[in-house]
């Protein structure tokens, strides 16, 4: 596989990413409204959805680095939008982008479920011991919100993130942007 990324590749994931920023920023704002409903622990329900900077790009083009440009990419649209959460966002999404370029580096850009699981798990953990760090969340609510909070942002990760990764891959496929993709092939 070439590993030198095409200017077509840097073009379908910068609109791609936009567009998953303007998704971010949506839920952003989302965010507090629906945690009140959800609690802290099935708010986490959503982390599979902030998981697409990354994954999805990634699993678009297969290809060093396109992770981390994705994820930029997405960050950059959701701070000029407005994002309430500032320069973390950049952060988590380096982070879930980390984790997913580890993955695909285990598995020599092979997108083996195995390797997107892998992936997702991996971005969840970095992102979690950046929370850890920074807010001292969830250890803050006691070790029983902790457990759920890992669990649920785990799962989403993994079962979210993969299905959306899937559908979003599979309905731009259809429309013939991804013609002469890994992915489409």
């Amino acid at each position: 596989m070439n590993k030198k990324i095409t200017t077509k590749e840097i073009v379908v994931v910068a609109m791609v990413a936009a567009v998953v920023g303007v998704i971010y920023t949506l839920l952003d704002y989302a965010y507090m409204p629906m945690s009140a409903v959800l609690g802290t622990v099935f708010m986490e329900l959503t982390f599979g959805i902030y998981m697409l900077s990354g994954a999805l790009p990634m699993y678009l083009v297969r290809k060093p680095g396109i992770a981390f440009f994705g994820a930029l990419v997405t960050a950059g649209v959701n701070l000029l939008l407005g994002s309430p959460y500032g320069l973390q966002l950049v952060l988590a999404g380096v982070l879930e982008a980390l984790g997913v370029e580890i993955a695909y580096a285990i598995f020599k850009r092979d997108a083996s479920l195995k390797c997107m699981v892998l992936g997702q798990i991996l971005g969840a953990a970095f992102v979690f011991c950046r929370d850890t760090f920074f807010w001292g969340t969830p250890w803050s609510y006691g070790t029983g919100i902790a457990a759920g909070v890992v669990i649920v942002r785990l799962l989403s990760s993994v079962v979210i993130g993969i299905v959306l990764v899937k559908v979003i891959t599979a309905a731009l496929v259809k429309t013939g942007v991804l013609k002469g993709f890994v992915c489409a092939k």
